[in-house]
């Protein structure tokens, strides 16, 4: 997965600093230094070498390094940045940090985002100092230590790490190694150190050092003595360019640990180090407020200088990944103004390099909004393919890589590169976004535009589901004929206007047998129902309705008795005349079926059919439609499959019930070439089937985003192959990517029936990587089978999260019918 690596550290200049000596002495000198190391005499005998072994940005593969140092009995310093514990499996968790502590190891800070502090201003560098020490200290560490990102700082940004309450800060690349112009450095730092803001240390360790370039930095300093801190990023990772084979790592913690016994080193971290109480710390100020309308980025052209002079433009940072080399300037030769940013990449294995607005905790980054997609736009000159790469944040410090554009091609003279994301991702709270340069060329680009994509008429917009109603902690249950509103419009991020919600509905506690209906508020009730219950059951369904002129939805209880009402939001349509292929058009809901009108049931293995297309007020040619299925009145256990009219029984059902009961569950099915649908009921027995519609979706090619495009119904899901689900358990199923359903697709439409409980509990499906919600899908009691259809946002891998809140197993089945773009 790309990561945003920031400035190199060895690139033409290090921040207040010279790296390099001149190229014609480098050899000359190197041999000198060689020399004077192996024959001259200590003048007196040097204090044993103080050694840190230290590790940046909590790599998980770090942990089983630390297993071996601590075996051996060595301790180290790990330099967490708070954003990146709990990120994914390639990141420490929380609680493996704290082991870590507990083994005898100091946890130091890294700044929230693992920021390149010197291209922010000062509220930005003291929120990542100062918030990230913060958070860690309320996490359970004890934090004294610091380390600059990208070795990155400025006499005012170690002033401000002081401020923060740390003891002290490391730097990198100012001790002696075998690197090319370090050979006049200092062979360690001094003990004390002379700035304990700006600690000495070698540059850090990457794949080209040799097991005996490790131990040189300790053989080397030992006749003078001193402090030696090591630097790692990754242990036994092939593919990073910061990395240490194990068998090296391992090498070098024997031998460390051999040279601790003869006395001639002492391990240590660096709090041991250093010293000091643990200090208090204040804040970082808040973010200046986000941009909200039109171009959400800020310095879009360049024009405003950045505080480096002569470097990167205010709220704009380089930074790429993979092995390549690249530099960055910017050039008058701009499409407006006088600045452009140009990357030139002169050797190319993998990734790509790019200038961006820095991945930080509020400084520069547009804020997003879950579930809106996100209109980009830059104008460019390459000599190479290029595309947008656009990365997201959780929180205030977790950034992960989300998705890239398709690409641009080559051009000579300025071109306007344009693409709309997906919907951003259920929990994301800012962006940032750049295009790239993934192969050796020259990439200028110039006057960047982010703004909120417009939504058509009809489009389907997905959000992490958010309950807007429990009556059992407001307003107390519906009561005998009653009824209860709940705000859509306006609410929770969902505009003020908007056409329909998809919601899941759940009634719980019911003191009699009933039924809810769900309308728009403000209009008439209509003769339709959306969930049927009986005296003490919780009962889930999936309702799409219209939402009223004042934004909000009427739950109608028809019942002798009470009840309490639960609405889990996960989407909603855009206000509008829908027109175009796709498209949602609510319509009242109204009965298009009752086989109980007829006197005839389905028979068993039976097929009915009714007409939509053409059908009060429904054009002819429509793509699928949503109603409600009910059975009543059934002879014998079975189930029933909607379909297209005219095209085969899927492998698929949308509605499970035993002999007698009243099960209603809401279906989105294709509609086939004769305007109809079909209903198969298999079972033994007959039943009576009843159809509420409630919207209908229009024809024609599916190209817009939030648009939907039914498939014939797919089973995508079935653990009764396999194993069930455990108690508590989680399993994610692929949806994007799969049986025709395109990776970018941004929500589905699925059958979710719960098979073979072993307890009670529900089901909660939400969109992979993001965080459960509270919220519901599927209630069951143990040995039941319950279906409920389920409308959800995919996360950016395509897939949907089940979670299975339980103390028993369940087998799940999942029968997809569409998605949307």
């Amino acid at each position: 997965m790309p990561t945003f690596s920031g400035r190199r550290l060895r690139d033409t200049f290090k921040t207040g600093r010279t790296a390099a000596t001149a190229a014609g002495t480098a050899l000359l000198v190197l041999s000198t230094f060689v020399s004077t190391v192996a024959l001259a005499p200590a003048a007196h005998a040097a204090d044993p070498v103080v050694v840190t072994l230290t590790f940046d940005d909590a790599h998980a593969d770090q942990l089983g390094a630390a297993a071996y140092m601590n075996a051996k009995g060595l301790k180290g310093t790990f330099y967490v940045p708070s954003g990146f514990l709990n990120a994914d499996a390639a990141y420490m968790s929380t609680a493996q940090a704290l082991a870590l502590q507990s083994a005898g190891n100091e946890i130091g800070g890294h700044s929230v985002t693992h920021a390149d502090l010197a291209f922010a201003d000062t509220g930005e560098v003291t929120r990542q100092i100062c918030n990230d020490r913060i958070s860690l200290r309320d996490l359970g560490f004890r934090i004294t230590s610091f380390a600059y990102p990208y070795a990155s700082s400025t006499p005012a940004i170690e002033g401000i790490a002081n401020t923060c309450g740390y003891n002290s800060a490391r730097g990198l690349g100012d001790i002696a190694s075998h690197i090319a112009g370090t050979e006049t450095f200092p062979l360690a730092e001094t003990m004390p150190p002379a700035d304990p803001f700006l600690t000495k240390a070698p540059d850090q360790i990457d794949n080209t050092w040799t097991l005996q370039n490790l131990e040189d930095l300790t053989l080397k300093a030992q006749p003078g003595g001193g402090w030696m801190q090591y630097t790692f990023h990754h242990i036994g990772v092939d593919t990073e360019p910061l990395n240490v084979t194990t068998a090296n790592f391992n090498a070098l913690i024997d031998f460390l640990a051999a040279e601790q016994s003869a006395g001639r080193i002492v391990v240590k971290t660096v709090d041991q180090v250093i010293g000091g109480a643990v200090k208090n710390n204040t804040a970082g100020p808040q973010p200046p407020a986000p941009l909200t309308s039109g171009n959400l980025i800020r310095n879009p052209g360049f024009e405003t200088a950045g505080p480096i002079a002569g470097d990167a433009p205010y709220c704009w940072v380089p930074g790429g990944f993979g092995t390549n080399t690249y530099t960055y300037s910017t050039v008058a030769a701009a499409h407006t103004g006088t600045a452009a940013q140009q990357v030139v990449v002169s050797s190319y294995q993998s990734g790509n390099a790019k200038i961006l607005p820095p991945q930080d905790t509020g400084q520069c980054t547009p804020t997003v909004t879950p579930g809106q997609r996100y209109s980009m736009s830059a104008w460019y000159t390459s000599t190479a393919n290029t595309q947008f790469e656009i990365y997201y944040r959780t929180g205030t410090g977790s950034w992960h890589y989300w998705t890239s554009s398709p690409y641009f091609g080559p051009a000579s003279t300025f071109t306007q590169a344009t693409w709309t994301s997906p919907p951003v991702p259920a929990g994301a709270t800012a962006m940032t976004l750049s295009l790239t340069m993934f192969s050796a060329g020259t990439l200028v680009t110039d006057d960047y535009s982010l703004t909120k994509a417009a939504v058509d008429p009809g489009a389907f917009q997905s959000m992490a589901p958010v309950r807007l109603l429990d009556t059992r902690s407001s307003g107390g249950p519906v009561g005998p004929k009653g009824t209860v509103s709940f705000q859509v419009g306006g609410n929770s991020g969902i505009p003020a206007n908007v056409a329909a919600v998809t919601f899941n509905l759940t009634v719980t506690n019911p003191t009699s047998n009933g039924f809810v209906t769900a309308y728009a508020s403000g209009t008439t009730r209509p003769n339709a129902s959306n969930l049927n219950y009986d005296t003490g059951q919780t009962v889930p369904n999936s309702v799409t309705v219209p939402v009223g002129a004042d934004g909000k939805v009427t739950l109608y209880s028809e019942s002798t008795g009470t009840a309490n009402l639960i609405a889990d939001v996960s989407g909603y349509y855009a206000a509008g005349t829908a027109v175009a292929g796709g498209a949602f058009r609510p319509v009242a809901p109204a009965r298009f079926l009752d086989t109980r009108n007829t006197g005839t049931p389905v028979a068993p293995k039976g097929s009915v059919s009714f007409q939509v297309g053409g059908n009060s007020g429904i054009p002819a040619g429509v793509s699928a439609v949503t109603f409600n299925l009910t059975v009543a009145n059934s002879t014998s256990n079975g189930f029933v499959t909607a379909y297209a009219s005219g095209t085969s029984i899927p492998t698929a059902s949308n509605l499970n019930y035993d002999r007698g009961q009243i099960v209603p569950n809401r279906v989105t099915v294709p509609v086939g070439a004769d305007g109809k649908v079909s209903l198969y009921n298999e079972s033994t027995g007959t039943a009576h089937l009843i159809a509420d519609v409630s919207g209908y979706y229009m024809s024609g090619p599916v190209t817009l985003p939030g648009m939907f495009q039914p498939i014939a119904p797919t089973r995508f899901l079935d653990t009764r192959s396999g194993s069930p689900v455990a108690a508590n358990g989680t399993i994610s199923v692929q949806i994007g990517t799969v049986s025709g359903v395109p990776a970018t697709a941004s929500a589905t439409i699925f059958n979710l029936t719960v098979a073979n409980p072993t307890r009670n509990g529900f089901v909660t499906a939400y969109p992979s990587g993001s965080s459960l919600p509270n919220a519901s899908n599927v209630n069951y009691a143990a040995g039941q089978i319950v279906p409920n259809s389920v409308t959800v946002p995919l996360g950016p891998d395509g897939k949907v999260s089940l979670t299975n809140s339980s103390t028993g197993t369940t087998h799940l089945i999942a029968d997809v019918s569409g998605y949307f773009l």
